[in-house]
């Protein structure tokens, strides 16, 4: 038995969580227009469902949709194109409406990015992003768009040789088929190549992380090649240094070694000094003990004048 809870909240067709059928009416849905992304989501033909959309959206008056007549003259038209849809919307018209449809979508998820279809009908790339951040292009991304239901290597190999003319190591392929070894059904990576492969309707959100990769890339090489600028510029100080100093005319060379001589010259001169002053002790000592006997035989013949005297005295 259903609950209250149960019939307030329905599952999103795309992400699987739970939305307010209350919140759903406010923007014009239905749980039976959820039902059909559903639908289009199971068989993999959401991409021709929002692409037909656009389509019909863009050759509707809505000033005229007011009238019962403009309104079967709508059902007309779009009955008419859902008849002839496979047909339009096959080989090269599919990929173009599909670039258009790619372009409108990134251009409203990223607004700081711009994105260029320009040179598609050239034979280049489908659409050339250009990631901008801080107001400063960091990085370009080819993307390519096929809209076919067989998959092909050649995809790869055109994107890899767009990636080549643009000068750029990324790439996005947006395909509806992927290759039998893709380890996702939805997006796959190829690490050799730097390629995102992805479903035209995952698009936006891989998108979104391959270009936070993309930042955080360019960001590791900008530091490396400061690094590697920063050892550059050393080691061009240290040979210009090194050419410097070795010049014999070198004005700094000359001091050195007239200072060498200068210090060799004072150790000399110190050493004879030590020398002197140590004679000139041992010459004072000898001298103050040779001053000392003298004093001694002072004081001896001094006694022995007062021994005369004495004996004088006495006779």
């Amino acid at each position: 038995m259903a609950t209250i809870s149960d019939e307030l909240y329905i599952k999103c067709p795309m992400c699987d969580t739970q939305v307010q059928e209350q919140n759903l009416a406010k923007r014009g849905l239905t749980k039976e227009e959820f039902g059909i992304l559903k639908a289009h989501r199971n068989d993999e033909t959401l991409g021709k469902f929002l692409q037909l959309v656009d389509v019909t959206m863009k050759r509707m008056d809505p000033e005229k949709l007011a009238t019962e007549s403009e309104m079967k003259r709508v059902m007309t038209m779009l009955q008419k194109q859902i008849d002839g849809i496979d047909a339009k919307l096959s080989g090269i018209s599919i990929g173009k409406i599909g670039e258009l449809v790619t372009v409108k979508e990134l251009k409203s998820a990223f607004p700081h990015d711009n994105f260029s279809d320009e040179n598609a009908n050239k034979g280049d790339s489908d659409i050339i992003a250009t990631v901008i951040e801080g107001g400063t292009e960091k990085a370009k991304i080819c993307i390519s768009c096929k809209y076919v239901d067989k998959w092909s290597s050649t995809f790869i190999q055109q994107l890899q040789k767009n990636k080549k003319q643009e000068k750029t190591n990324y790439g996005i392929l947006v395909t509806k088929s992927f290759p039998s070894d893709a380890l996702n059904d939805r997006v796959h990576y190829l690490e050799k190549e730097k390629i995102m492969m992805v479903k035209p309707e995952f698009l936006s959100v891989a998108y979104g992380g391959y270009r936070r990769e993309i930042l955080a890339w360019e960001a590791s090489k900008q530091y490396m090649k400061d690094q590697q600028q920063t050892e550059k510029e050393k080691n061009k100080t240290i040979k210009v240094i090194t050419t410097w100093l070795n010049d014999r005319a070198n004005p700094i060379l000359k001091c050195i070694v007239e200072y060498k001589k200068i210090s060799s010259e004072k150790d000399a001169q110190r050493k004879k000094l030590l020398k002197y002053v140590e004679k000139f002790d041992n010459t004072m000592s000898q001298l103050e003990e040779d001053g000392t006997d003298q004093v001694e035989l002072i004081g001896d013949a001094m006694k022995d004048l007062d021994k005369v005297l004495k004996k004088e005295e006495m006779r």
